[in-house]
Formats: structure tokens, sequence, C-alpha cells
């Protein structure tokens, strides 16, 4: 499947950052700013002489308790507060360094890992939610700088009338958000268990975003039936940044698989979730 090119290097970092667990102790500096008092009135034949301007003082606060870091990281899964892509909670390829980067995650209770593969540096986290929601944030490093960013997530189990708990990332959040996007792909494959993907590209923010489900997969009549909005992923993974790092393979294209246009698709996702649904024509998929 070629669209999940890059998993080994992928799984060779998951088991160089597995032991991720909220850290207590690395503190983030914040400002705080010093009030001058307010001027009083003076008479006009005063001659003035220079006064304090005002200035800014750093304060390292402690890194957020445990529930208040859970509370945090699930309102950044679930709501697009904090920036806009490609920025990812405060980080963005191309102008955070990899120091700021690490204030970022510390701040919120994350201990940040290493590893080197083919002369790239990697740096990471893993948190994992009691839901069985996980997140996993990769920095590609060079000289200090961030370069691209890529964000694994693995959804916890969805039930009926519940929104997921990554809605930020959902399909019609980013939509929301982006408008129309300039590419979706699909990919389907039967080799082993039935699987198929989607991605979406937002070529004007450097985001490209793919869904896998593999668990519930039905090939019928020459047709996969999908509903974007209500289907189970096993895995959801985002790339941020100019150049990122083992983005999705070929695929075959929205109007080639669905007859639809980007536009069609997009209002499709903007819709009701229930019949936000349509099908995939197998014989397009080689």
């Amino acid at each position: 499947m070629k669209q999940l090119n890059g998993t080994y290097l992928f799984l060779i970092f998951v088991l160089a950052i597995s032991g991720c667990m909220p850290n207590e102790t690395t503190i983030k500096p914040t400002l705080t700013l010093i009030q001058l008092p307010s001027p009083t009135l003076i008479p006009s034949t005063f001659t003035p002489t220079p006064q304090p301007t005002q200035s800014l003082t750093l304060t390292p606060p402690a890194t957020l308790e445990p529930e208040q870091a859970e509370n945090t990281i699930k309102t950044l899964l679930r709501d697009p507060v904090d920036c806009k892509a490609p920025c990812f909670w405060g980080i963005t390829p191309g102008q955070t360094t990899l120091d700021e980067s690490k204030n970022s995650l510390a701040y919120l209770g994350l201990q940040i890992k290493s590893t080197t593969y083919q002369g790239k540096d990697f740096y990471g986290i893993r948190y994992d939610f009691h839901s069985g929601l996980s997140v996993m944030v990769t920095l590609t490093v060079q000289e200090e700088l961030v370069e691209n960013l890529r964000v694994d997530i693995t959804p916890e189990t969805q039930r009926a009338g519940i929104p997921r708990e990554w809605s930020a990332y959902s399909p019609e959040t980013l939509i929301k958000q982006y408008g129309t996007p300039s590419r979706v792909d699909f990919f389907l494959g039967e080799i082993g268990p039935p699987t198929y993907s989607m991605q979406m590209y937002f070529k004007e923010v450097d985001l490209i975003i793919q869904y896998i489900n593999f668990d519930h997969v039905v090939f019928e009549s020459g047709q996969t039936h999908v509903c974007p909005l209500l289907d189970q992923y096993n895995s959801v993974r985002v790339w941020l940044g100019e150049d990122p790092q083992y983005p999705p393979g070929a695929a075959v294209p929205l109007e080639e698989a669905t007859s639809m246009t980007l536009d069609e698709f997009a209002s499709l996702m903007m819709g009701n979730p229930d019949s936000a649904c349509f099908n995939l024509k197998k014989e397009m998929f080689p």
C-alpha cells in the first residue's frame, strides 16, 4: 500500500519515544507586563524629565498540573483554537526553533525525546488518554529550526451521537477553517485487512491529512460505501510544513473515484453527517 510509505521510520521513532509521560518539572517562560503608575496633571510651564518606559520581564511559571494538562490537550484536539495551519500547538515549521518547541510542549507536561535517522534529527512526544485516544507529535529539525511536523492520532472507539475527541482535525472542521481542499485522494486495498484511506490537501496552508480505516471496510457490487464524518478510523495522520517527511503516496483522485468535484465534496462534508456518504468505484483502483 504505497500511501503508507514511511511507516518503517515511524515505527522506529515510536519505539524511541513510546515511554514519554507527562513531566511536571519543566518550565516555560511567559511574559508579565510591568504597569507604570498613571500620569498626574502638571503645569504647562513645567519641564518634564525623562521617565522610565514600560518594560517586559520574563516570569517562568510551573508546568501545568497533570489534570490541567490533560484538559488543555483535550481542548486543543477538539477545537481549532490555538493557531492556524501550518502551526500546531504554537509550533510553526520554518519559524519555530527547537528550544521554543520544547518549551511549548513542556508547558503541557510533555517530555520530548529524540532520535536521528538518515542524517535528520527527529524529536517527539506521545500522550495517551484513558479513552483510548492517543496523539504523537514528531518534529523534523535542521540546524535547531523545526523543518516540518507530523501528528499521528489514534482515535478512540467512536460512539453514536458522541463527537469525536479529535474533532479539530475532522474533515468538516478543516473545510470550515480552510475552505475547499486543493486535492482529495482515495486508496483501496484488499491485501490483508480491507483498507481504505482518504487524503485531503490544503496547499495554501501546507497541510495534508490522511484518514485510514482497516477494520470496517465492506466491498459490495464493485463499490465501497464510505461515510467520512461517521466512519471509525484506525489512524489519522497530519503533515504540516512545506517539505513534509514521508507524505501519503500515490492514490486515486476524488473526481475519478467518485465522479464528484472538489466543491461538491466540500459541500457534502459541511452538511448532515448522516448524509455525507458516497461510493468509491472499485474498478478505478488498481
